[in-house]
């Protein structure tokens, strides 16, 4: 019997000991009271555990069963601060400033990290002497000093590929090599001439090392950064209307690329619409959703994703302004059948609101006289008494009640979370501009109207 006792405290010991962690160490000066652990699984960071910071340091216990992949530990959200790891059944020691992590990071513990982390580090090196000679190269007009560079970019050329093929074998059956392999960068063999037949080159090369079917690459982030990358990054215009042709050109050719895998079409066209609807180009998002992410077969559909993109997209410039009715002297009225002027000010305000009763007035006496603007005043009130002192004042305008404030459907409908809230229309109720004060409503009307 105690022999079976002294086994079993044994064995207990065993499993405690080979159980693998997650932890680090925080140098300099801290101020990070914690650190959160995600899984990276596609365009999601699924939440795994926090772990409290004390004395700098945080700790993490992994389960047996936790599958193999990328990990970030994040420290700083307000700041994007984070530290991407490989986790492959072995524990994981990091060490680092917050303040200065990308020169500061140390690999403690974890062969798979260690090697990955000193081949980004290798080969950053070697990309950065390439990049820099091609760009004296398109610098110079100097016949000699331009053959000397063509041999200096084939002799770095030649240690780049090495530093590449040196880790490729070394990664040979760990996770990292994954990561290794398709984190290359192509570079032409030989010096190019002109920063046009370079930029040509990025782009037909920009996907040649990354295998969009290698599961392990899905699961991380790495496919759906170097897509916003090629996307976002690679082809860039001054001209608005070119760079949403661009950013079109770039999608058709990613989505090529990805070919039949409606998994990860998805989740790349997921991944970019909410891009495109952060910077509110309506013309790209509509592109996305109605032109690719809807005719995808519908188990690929995330269809809360898609309320989500059109609720944020309804109020972008070059929408068409949400319609609503309100009742006038008995008769039911509605945006969409005023048809009186070539512009129309749509302005969210309130009778209990400061800014508002130094705004709306001026506001007033700047259009009352302008037959080519018309003003919809939606004033959000708990009562009448404020609403009906001032639209006797404002008799050119249409002036709507909107009852119970916040809480109005209108206000709702437009996403009213202060006030005054300013709308330009065009005259077929486009959104043509959210200015948001008085000077600025005025500078775009002085801009693009014609006051009489």
């Amino acid at each position: 019997m105690f022999k079976k006792i002294i086994f079993s405290l044994f064995l207990i010991s065993f499993v405690a000991q080979s159980q693998n962690v997650v932890k680090g160490t925080f140098t300099g000066v801290n101020e990070n009271k914690w650190v959160i652990l995600y899984q990276l699984k596609g365009v999601n960071q699924n939440y795994i555990a926090n772990a409290d910071v004390v004395s700098g340091k945080f700790s993490f216990n992994i389960p047996e069963n936790t599958p193999k992949g990328m990990y970030r530990l994040t420290y700083d959200i307000e700041n994007s601060g984070f530290v991407d790891i490989l986790y492959n059944n072995e524990s994981v020691e990091i060490e680092f400033n917050p303040k200065n992590q990308a020169e500061t990071l140390k690999i403690i513990a974890s062969e798979e990290n260690k090697l990955y982390y000193n081949y980004l580090n290798e080969i950053e090196v070697m990309r950065q002497k390439l990049d820099a000679i091609q760009l004296s190269f398109f610098r110079t007009d100097d016949e000699k000093q331009k053959e000397s560079l063509k041999a200096d970019y084939s002799s770095a050329y030649e240690l780049f590929k090495n530093v590449q093929t040196k880790f490729e074998i070394a990664s040979v059956g760990k996770l990292a090599n994954h990561f290794i392999k398709a984190n290359q960068k192509y570079y032409a063999p030989t010096i190019i001439n002109t920063p046009q037949e370079y930029l040509n080159s990025e782009r037909q090369h920009f996907f040649d090392f990354i295998n969009f079917n290698d599961n392990e690459l899905r699961n991380a982030v790495f496919i759906n950064q170097k897509i916003i990358e090629y996307v976002f990054y690679l082809s860039q215009s001054d001209d608005a209307q070119v760079q949403t042709v661009l950013y079109k050109n770039a999608v058709i050719d990613v989505l090529q690329k990805i070919g039949e895998n409606n998994a990860l079409a998805s989740e790349v066209s997921a991944t970019l619409m909410l891009a495109f609807t952060q910077i509110q180009n309506v013309t790209l998002v509509d592109f996305m959703l109605e032109s690719i992410y809807k005719k995808l077969p519908k188990e690929f559909i995330d269809e809360a994703l898609v309320v989500e993109v059109e609720s944020k997209m309804k109020l972008s410039i070059g929408k068409i302004a949400p319609d609503f009715s309100w009742e006038q002297n008995g008769k039911q009225q509605k945006l969409s059948d005023i048809n009186v002027s070539d512009t129309y000010i749509l302005v969210f305000w309130s009778t209990t609101c400061s800014h508002c009763l130094v705004e709306v007035p001026e506001l007033y006496e700047y259009t009352k006289n302008n037959k080519n603007i018309h003003v919809i005043a939606v004033s959000l009130e708990n009562d009448e008494l404020g609403f009906k002192v001032y639209s006797e004042k404002f008799t050119k305008w249409t002036n709507v009640l909107g009852l119970e404030k916040w809480q109005n459907n209108i206000a709702k409908q437009y996403n009213i979370t202060s006030t005054p809230t300013y709308f330009v229309l065009d005259a077929s109720k486009t959104i043509i501009a959210k200015p948001d004060h008085i000077q600025d409503v005025k500078a775009f009307l002085l801009e693009n109207s014609s006051p009489k």
